[in-house]
């Protein structure tokens, strides 16, 4: 049995397409999509049309990333805090204003989490976040992460949510990440996906990484107009692609500190983000 494992796509149809066209080479049997499906990049119905597609050719199992949450409370309750918030959240607003109604009627359909079970291989535990929450980061040498793993009964556990694609936890339990596809760390220039190959009852597994045309898509968020509809988070994106450093939440974090968390962070005024990236040194 051959898994192809994709997350954190975040809208990001091109790195996808890449990313889909190396699984097929390798022969994948089944397709597993862990969620945070749109996010920072524009044209989100490309990357629905997308998946929509695999899911009808193929095996697939799709998972409900924390992106999806903030579609389906949005569409619960339209005057929820930070749908009225400065530009800073207006990313997460184009995303849902180009979702249709029936891409969130599937988000709600999703599970958080699940358990793949294969005849006579190991079953494989997938979570977007935690088992028991999505937005749950399961980190490396972190005593959080081990109490969450040690109430798990599957020996081989796949996760995203972090971007960062490695070894969580080895030993008796073997915890997985499978990085981002869209917005992954560490990874310039490249999309991240991951293999995982059944040897006899176990399983083995392969970091994907591969260089697409980054220019390409950062293009895209200049022609669509995102890029003035949200720029301080676009230069972050920008930035993220090019050097694979600084993630949007650590910029976000350095924005409260900055604010001295006096405000929501979708209502931080515009010089808090100016001071924040030139801190970080992105343009």
């Amino acid at each position: 049995m051959k898994l192809a494992i994709f997350s954190d796509i975040h809208g990001n149809y091109k790195a996808l397409v890449k990313c889909l066209e190396h699984a097929k080479e390798q022969g994948v049997e089944q397709y597993i999509f862990l969620g945070d499906y749109l996010g920072e990049y524009p044209y989100p119905q490309k990357t629905m049309d997308i998946l929509y597609r695999i899911r009808d050719e193929y095996s697939c199992v799709f998972l409900r990333g924390n992106k999806e949450d903030y579609w389906i409370n949005l569409r619960k309750d339209e005057n929820c805090d930070w749908k009225n918030g400065n530009h800073t959240i207006k990313a997460m607003l184009y995303s849902y204003e180009n979702l249709k109604p029936e891409d969130i009627d599937y988000f709600e359909t999703l599970p958080i989490s699940s358990k793949l079970e294969y005849d006579g291989i190991e079953p494989i535990l997938i979570c977007h976040g935690g088992p028991m929450a999505n937005r749950t980061k399961l980190l490396p040498d972190d005593e959080k992460t081990a109490e969450i793993i040690a109430g798990c009964e599957e020996k081989y556990i796949v996760c995203g949510h972090t971007h960062a694609q490695g070894i969580v936890m080895s030993g008796e339990k073997t915890v997985l990440n499978a990085g981002a596809v869209g917005v992954p760390l560490g990874a310039k220039g490249s999309a991240q996906y991951m293999l995982m190959t059944s040897v006899g009852n176990e399983w083995e597994y392969e970091f994907i990484s591969l260089a697409y045309d980054i220019e390409d898509v950062i293009n895209d968020i200049h022609e669509s107009g995102l890029w003035d509809i949200t720029p301080y988070w676009s230069r972050i994106t920008a930035h993220l692609l090019r050097t694979g450093e600084v993630p949007h939440g650590t910029v976000l974090s350095e924005v409260m500190r900055l604010n001295e968390y006096k405000d929501a962070w979708y209502n931080i005024g515009e010089s808090y983000w100016e001071e924040a990236l030139k801190n970080w040194g992105i343009d």
